[in-house]
């Protein structure tokens, strides 16, 4: 048992094979009853000095690693940029003559650089404090990632910055996509609002090239602040907890924060899922690991990790009935991006993440897909009945294998159930789902009885799309969805991706049954390919206003055999549903013409002589107080739905079973927001 109080740690805690318990005699670490110890990665600022607001303490590049994070009385604060409430927009990429490391992929005859771009104007200056040391950042805002990359020096006469080192090289998705925004942060010449903090590593100024020395901590207070009395705390260690080969052991109501991920020095050309972020709790090749009613906050990085390696698997580990909140990445992870060595046996699999409040995450990294809770390559687990809010792209993730040329990995029978998922992208990022699937061609995954509703996407760029409930990415397959509640989100409810993006000729068979789908702002269905045999599509309400019920790819072409149109209930098939429009306008459907190739409207009836949605109908479903701020869409008795077979369910049973250890105020943004507009819904 811990007692009380905050314990800095002076280095990670290892664990290996030999601290472990067993089935029988499992060790526990807990804590003292009705008392919270606290396990900090960090330490405690001392020693300031006020100046008209602004407090200053001098530390030793002996004592202390380099920091980007700070927490005032348990409040994250954020260093200075440029802007205060609005985003920088690039011109775009630099293109070169001639290959080299950083600038590899090849567009008219001219090679796309990663480790440069051009901006506008004045909007960079060339005599930042600290430049040389690669302290000033450019958070580079990409579709579905953020790059977070380090500035190393300006051509003013041209408009070029160059950067420490690169994004990923995929110019469709990565790097200095044209009219995209960024930010820089870190400006000690920017340092001007209440909260702000600065940390000057520069030892020899003016030059600032050498960081061996005294560094100063500048922090502007707020109003009743004084950082002498009150509780200053900068993270130190790059991780807390890191074990391998661990069995049987429990963490209780104990409390974990600040570990210090720092971007490395070429800086984070980021990729989806933050795999090259560190978890602040590490778990390799351990099994029966469970964390009940803990606190994991403040993070830079992820929360919490299981992943195997050669030696073995992570299996049968539990975070259950926790608060995991202001996080700098994601909460949960378990396993990884699939590997060559990877097998059924030697990947995470059996593990449970259910009754937690997950929130506030992305503070630093807020790219996904699917952060709260991301499951890998990996089988088997089970996700429910968590409350998970306020992330900047999608909420669960389950498996990270796009398309099925390539082969099948092993992301299979993971079941999303009973979660309550909520704001969402908040106009942030692109091209994400609430729950999210990237499992191949795998069998038994199910997302069941979850309610989603708040999911925005991007609209700050000009090419920014894409926020959807329930998303089966490239090559998701039998994937089941049935009783779920979406509604209020950017795009559509539900989306299906291609089979296959370079031969879409794999039939998916997902099956979308049963659920509740609102107010999708454009479509409430996508689909993005023309494989055969994509989904099933029943029993399902679509109530809806501005949009439309279809959007993206409906076509019915044998994209594999001769290319001629074929009956579209080959492609997708759709019955036994009820659509209902606010406005009452009358229903369009869109296909190719079954004997032209014609993309064409139809209406209801002429949709039904195609084949599909032969038992539908247009008919109010009658909820029982649907649109905001009521969002009640149960059913009354004598409902039309029933005439559809649709099975009426109770969606107040998603979220938390019970109270989490605690639920924090809501934390204050990272970046500018687009927020939801409900009157457009």
């Amino acid at each position: 048992m811990l007692r009380a109080g905050t314990y800095f740690l002076d280095a990670p805690v290892i664990f290996s094979a030999v601290d472990s318990g067993s089935a029988a005699t499992p060790i526990v670490y807990q804590n003292y009853p009705c008392e919270t110890p606290i396990i900090s990665g960090g330490k405690r600022i001392t020693g300031w000095t006020n100046n008209a607001g602004v407090w200053t303490a001098t530390l030793s590049s002996g004592s202390y690693q380099n920091f980007e994070g700070l927490f005032y009385n348990g409040v994250r604060r954020y260093r200075p940029r440029t802007t205060v409430d609005g985003f920088l927009y690039n011109v775009g990429p630099v293109y070169v003559p001639a290959e080299s490391d950083n600038c590899s992929v090849e567009v008219n005859g001219q090679w796309e650089c990663f480790d440069r771009f051009s901006f506008n104007g004045n909007d960079i200056a060339s005599n930042y404090h600290s430049l040389a040391l690669g302290d000033v950042e450019i958070l580079d805002f990409e579709k579905w990632t953020m790059s977070r990359m380090r500035l190393k020096s300006l051509d003013a006469a041209n408009h070029i910055a160059y950067l420490t080192g690169p994004t990923a090289q995929n110019s469709d998705n990565r790097g200095f996509l044209p009219g995209h925004r960024y930010l820089i942060e870190n400006v000690m010449e920017s340092l001007s609002q209440p909260g702000q903090w600065y940390l000057d590593r520069c030892a020899n100024a003016p030059a600032c090239t050498d960081s061996n020395g005294d560094w100063t901590l500048s922090y502007i207070a707020q109003a009743g602040e004084n950082p002498e009395t009150d509780e200053v705390i900068v993270p130190q260690l790059s991780q807390l907890i890191v074990a391998s080969g661990l069995k049987y052991v429990t963490f209780q109501g104990l409390a974990f924060s600040h570990d210090n991920w720092l971007p490395p020095a070429e800086g984070l050309g980021d990729n989806q899922g933050i795999p090259d972020v560190s978890a602040a709790l590490s778990f390799t090749n351990s099994s029966h690991i469970t964390f009940d009613s803990c606190i994991i906050s403040h993070t830079q990085g992820w929360g919490i990790e299981f992943v195997g390696d050669d030696k073995g698997t992570s299996t049968s580990d539990q975070v259950v009935n926790s608060t995991l909140y202001d996080l700098g990445s994601g909460g949960v992870r378990v396993g990884e991006y699939p590997h060559i060595h990877d097998t059924e046996d030697n990947i995470p699999q059996y593990n449970l993440v259910q009754n937690n409040l997950i929130t506030g995450g992305g503070r630093v990294q807020p790219s996904g897909i699917g952060t709260g809770v991301w499951v890998g390559n990996s089988h088997h687990n089970t996700v429910t009945h968590n409350e998970i809010s306020d992330f900047y792209n999608g909420a669960i993730n389950v498996g990270y294998d796009l398309g099925i040329s390539d082969g099948v990995a092993n992301a299979h029978d993971n079941t999303v159930s009973y979660n309550l998922l909520y704001n969402l992208g908040q106009g942030v990022t692109s091209d994400m789902g609430a729950i999210y699937f990237a499992t191949s061609a795998t069998t038994g995954n199910q997302a069941l009885n979850n309610v989603i509703h708040d999911v925005v996407h991007d609209w700050q760029d000009a090419d920014g799309y894409g926020g959807h409930g329930i998303y089966f990415d490239q090559g998701a397959s039998n994937v089941v969805a049935r009783n779920n509640l979406i509604y209020r989100t950017s795009t559509a409810p539900i989306f299906n991706n291609v089979s296959d993006k370079v031969n879409d000729i794999y039939p998916m068979n997902n099956v979308i049954d049963n659920n509740i789908l609102v107010m999708g702002a454009t479509r409430t269905l996508q689909r993005g390919g023309q494989g055969p045999s994509t989904f099933a599509f029943t029993h399902n309400i679509v109530y809806f206003d501005n949009g439309q019920v279809q959007g993206g790819n409906w076509s019915c072409f044998d994209v594999g055999g001769n290319g001629l149109p074929v009956p579209c209930s080959t492609r997708f098939f759709l019955d036994f549903n009820l659509y209902w429009s606010l406005s009452r306008k009358a229903l369009n459907f869109i296909t190719t013409d079954p004997n032209t190739g014609t993309p064409t409207q139809y209406t209801l009836s002429q949709w039904q002589g195609l084949g599909e949605d032969m038992h539908s109908l247009n008919e109010d479903p009658l909820f029982s107080g649907p649109g905001y701020p009521t969002d009640d869409y149960s059913l009354p008795p004598g409902s039309p739905a029933t005439k559809v077979g649709f099975a009426p369910f109770d969606s107040t049973q998603a979220g938390r079973l019970s109270a989490p250890p605690i639920t924090p105020d809501p934390l204050p943004p990272a970046f500018p927001l687009q927020l939801m507009d409900y009157s457009e819904f």
